[in-house]
């Protein structure tokens, strides 16, 4: 009955301020000046349309997506609650899957056949707003958007809604990408560095003299020369968004290396990273360490290269904040296991961090739609619904799909969703705040710590499902150096060249690593990639970037 309340007085305080924000207008069949509809007259909501309207739309649905037996992609129970709360009837023109889509897609936009709302990635947002072929939303954003909607644009430093700006307009609803993903640490086997007297490590030299003691010194105990210092995988040798398990990332970040990605030198201008000299010494240093075998030797042909964690092999990996599942399963092999993280700065003390795009997905409205508000109003409502904000929301069953909700799947979220969760955690454990206090998602979690307590790893699930937010989570509110992908689009020449491109880069930067080639075979694969196609490819680049920023 509370959650209720609070949200009735939420919708009510949002339509107070709306009223005097001085501009009241709400949504008539009349065309504007580029805005659609604003009209006068009706005070604005951010929640529902005042009378019943049709909005087309397409839509991607992955082949493996299921509904519940008697629901469509047209009609099931996220279509529904939409059109109750909203008043807005989505009618899907079509859908498709994976590369079907994505040609129909094509193909309607070259041909200016559009529905009047869509989601659409970044690539083809900036196509439809070069091309003027889709609403600006500036005013219905700044009329529209709900408290909590505007809450969660500013937890990125509006970094979000600049990503959705184009020549200074409001060109699309971006969603939101929770940036803890983005952080890579350093999994050191504790109690491997407890029976060898090892201190935790501070910089990356530590990490590799780690390293070298877990290969030379039994750290096992079976008398055997079988230990792996450092895992990795087939992908190692990029700096991806998302730090991934048995990744390098923390490791090139260490050297302030971000290979694979669009960034600022130190003269301001963008340049693609991996043709820099802090790759190359990265590159070096890893070079090095296989050399010594301090790196699986098998790194890049495992298929599964998290075996080597799980049977209890390997005593480092860089993984995100959430590898505890990968943790559970060594520990359910040994329960000796402990790994612990760590965040690994460079030389001068830094810790570095790519982050993820805050956005990649953008809500865009049809040039000339009668009711541009409608994408503000379903966004609205669908993030009250993915934040559990609305009470009527936890009816819906979420085991479904977020595939069939009317425009599909996006993540809006707060940008440090996982920090504030974790503090929220450790107020509950520390009794600050009350069980019955939490939201479903935070009891959930709390339950889970409060039985691992009572008895440690008895359960792994449990163990796994809140530990990340824990230790884990108290790295990510460390201080970073946070740095952005300048460019995150494809050009032109991209299409034609950037598959060969990527081949030589990964090609030459194994050989490297591996000792079929020698360091300085990265300045002939530098200069190679420049002539290539490099070069082109870095003016296209500048010439979108400053095209946007216009």
């Amino acid at each position: 009955m509370k959650q209720k309340q609070a949200w009735l007085m939420l919708a009510a305080f949002t339509v107070l301020l709306s009223a005097c924000s001085g501009n009241n207008e709400g949504a008539s069949g009349k065309q504007g000046d580029g805005q659609g509809t604003v009209a006068t007259g009706v005070k604005a909501d951010p929640f529902r349309i005042s009378s019943p309207i049709e909005v087309t739309t397409f839509k991607s649905v992955s082949a493996g997506a299921k509904l519940p037996a008697g629901d469509t992609v047209e009609s099931n129970q996220y279509m529904k609650y939409i059109a109750d709360k909203t008043n807005i009837n989505f009618k899907i023109l079509w859908y498709a899957s994976g590369p079907d889509y994505d040609q129909k897609m094509k193909l309607a936009v070259a041909s200016n056949d559009l529905p009047d709302m869509m989601i659409v990635n970044e690539q083809m947002f900036l196509s439809l707003a070069e091309a003027n072929q889709i609403e600006d939303l500036s005013k219905v954003y700044e009329q529209y958007a709900s408290p909590l909607t505007k809450e969660l644009y500013a937890s990125t430093g509006n970094k979000a809604l600049e990503k959705a700006t184009y020549k200074g307009k409001l060109m699309g609803i971006p969603n939101i990408s929770v940036q803890a993903d983005a952080a890579s640490m350093a999994w050191i086997r504790k109690d491997w560095m407890d029976k060898l007297g090892l201190q935790p490590p501070k910089t990356v030299d530590d990490v590799i003299s780690i390293a070298k003691a877990f290969v030379e010194r039994d750290p096992d105990g079976n008398g055997k020369a079988d230990t792996i210092g450092l895992a990795g995988s087939e992908g190692s040798l990029s700096v991806p968004f998302k730090a991934q398990r048995i990744d390098f990332k923390g490791f090139f970040q260490a050297f302030n290396a971000y290979p694979s990605n669009w960034i600022k030198d130190s003269s301001g201008k963008v340049v693609y990273a991996s043709t820099l000299p802090e790759t190359k010494q990265a590159l070096g240093k890893l070079r090095e360490m296989y050399a010594s075998g301090l790196i699986d030797k098998e790194f890049a042909l495992r298929k599964d290269p998290n075996q080597v964690v799980i049977g209890g092999k390997a005593g480092i990996f860089f993984g995100p904040w959430w590898s505890g599942g990968l943790i559970a399963d060594a520990i359910k092999n040994d329960p000796k296991v402990d790994f612990v993280p760590y965040l690994i700065p460079d030389a001068k003390g830094t810790v570095n961090t790519l982050m993820l795009p805050v956005s990649n997905l953008y809500i865009v409205v049809k040039k000339g739609m009668k009711h541009p508000e409608a994408a503000m109003v379903y966004a609205n409502t669908f993030i009250a619904a993915q934040r559990k904000a609305d009470p009527d929301a936890l009816k819906l069953d979420f085991t479904v799909s977020a595939e069939y909700w009317p425009i599909g799947n996006a993540t809006y979220d707060y940008a440090d969703a996982v920090e504030r969760k974790s503090d929220t955690l450790k107020k509950a454990l520390n009794g600050q705040t009350k069980p019955e206090e939490l939201s479903p998602e935070m009891k959930e979690l709390y339950d889970k710590a409060m039985r691992d307590k009572a008895n440690p790893k008895a359960d792994l699930k449990d163990w796994s499902g809140y530990y990340g937010y824990t230790a884990p989570a108290d790295l990510l509110k460390s201080n970073m150096n946070k740095i952005y992908s300048e460019y995150t689009a494809v050009t032109k020449t991209m299409e034609r060249k950037w598959a060969n491109l990527q081949k030589l880069e990964k090609e030459t930067f194994f050989k490297i690593v591996m000792g079929e080639q020698p360091l300085d075979a990265f300045d002939t694969f530098v200069t190679d990639w420049k002539a290539q196609g490099g070069d082109e490819i870095t003016k296209e680049v500048a010439d979108e970037i400053a095209k946007v920023k216009k």
